[in-house]
């Protein structure tokens, strides 16, 4: 079920031990799997043209009906999903009414653009950068298949079926089903609603864990051993990595949850980034949400962890989805808080638990994530609903 190559958890229930303000355990806080990539466009067959070169990667000229193939040289070749530079490629291989093309591109590049369409089929598609070899995308009837190689990068055209996998706390977790939609929620549960046939989600999010106890519990381990080439991982903590004051148990010692945004935190998270390069998986970083001091004040709680998020996504070239400023923007516009609470989770003496969410909360919540994944153009936005 993995088609295409690209870059960057098991259901358990963990025990949390908090204080006030920080995440809390919940008897149905662990997660579980729900159900919930993008080609280019081709482009019109047209009069034959020379392909530019200069030193780098490839580009191909164009073809129209009964034209010819233009090998790929050096120089820089741009599809929908960005431009993709660096060096080797395959020679473009002509379709019907059109050129395949094929090239490389830089860690995080996107994939080669598609060959015009031909009146039996599509052109052939170029090959997704993904460390090394691999095959391009299949032609129309009358077209052919072309090839390119390149450095690490996310697949711009992702092919179904496909899952992507949940790693993360509570605010992600799945709960019991019921058809009250004020029972608690995370963000996990209803993304699955959103993506169309082919996107499977599996929401391996735990209760109360940090970018550090979701491996040291062994949820990373199950995650990445079931993560394969062309699925994708998303990755959101940091709700109880500012917890200064919990711990948990581990092999005989007690760790503590707190990890520094800058240091500590950015360490563990390349973990993840590693794993799913290993996997030739995609990965995205989702920042957390706010705690409902957002409301009116646009205060955070989160936002420390968020932007570590933010610079280690920047530094490695990994999507961000920055479900906190999202949630943040959208919380400081409602003032007052809605009467009765509608989004954060209400605590059975009818207080508001200022960390989780009610259904609607949550359902509202992975719409932004939805949105930020089109803001940012990642791939698996074209097969939302």
């Amino acid at each position: 079920m993995r088609l295409q190559s690209a870059l960057l958890l098991a259901v358990a229930t963990a025990v949390t031990v908090g204080c006030a303000g920080d995440e809390r355990p919940d008897a149905n806080a662990a997660g579980a799997p729900s159900s919930g990539a993008a080609g280019q466009e081709p482009g019109a067959g047209g009069a034959t043209s020379a392909g530019s070169t200069s030193t780098g990667g490839a580009s191909s000229g164009g073809a129209g009906a009964g034209g010819t193939t233009q090998s790929a040289g050096a120089g820089t070749l741009t599809g929908d999903g960005g431009t993709a530079s660096g060096t080797g490629a395959a020679a473009g291989a002509q379709s019907s009414a059109g050129t395949a093309t094929s090239g490389s591109g830089p860690t995080g590049g996107m994939s080669a653009g598609r060959g015009g369409s031909g009146p039996t089929g599509p052109g052939g598609r170029g090959g997704s950068e993904t460390g090394g070899s691999a095959a391009g995308g299949k032609s129309g009837a009358a077209g052919s298949i072309s090839a390119g190689t390149g450095p690490t990068g996310n697949a711009g055209a992702p092919s179904v079926p496909l899952t992507i996998y949940l790693a993360g706390d509570s605010t992600v977790s799945t709960y019991k089903d019921t058809a009250s939609t004020t029972d608690q929620a995370g963000w996990g549960q209803m993304l699955g609603a959103l993506f169309g046939a082919g996107v499977t989600v599996s929401n391996r999010a735990v209760g109360g864990s940090t970018a550090r106890r979701f491996i040291d519990e062994g949820h990373f381990d199950d995650l990445f051993g079931d993560a394969g080439a062309g699925d994708w991982v998303f990755v959101q903590f940091g709700t109880n990595d500012g917890n200064k004051t919990a711990t948990y148990e581990h092999d005989g010692e007690t760790v503590p949850y707190y990890l520094d945004p800058a240091t500590d935190f950015k360490t563990y998270l390349q973990r993840y980034i590693d794993a799913a390069a290993g996997k030739q998986a995609g990965i995205a970083f989702v920042t957390p949400p706010p705690r409902n001091s957002a409301y009116c004040t646009g205060g955070n709680g989160t936002g420390g962890h968020a932007d570590a998020m933010r610079q280690l996504g920047a530094d490695k070239s990994v999507p961000v989805l920055d479900l906190n400023k999202k949630s943040v923007d959208y919380l400081k516009a409602i003032c007052p808080s809605p009467t009765p609470e509608d989004f954060f989770l209400l605590k059975s003496d009818g207080s508001v638990d200022g960390t989780h969410f009610q259904e609607n909360g949550a359902r509202i919540l992975a719409g932004f994530v939805a949105d930020e994944m089109r803001r940012v153009s990642l791939p698996l936005a074209t097969l939302l609903k």
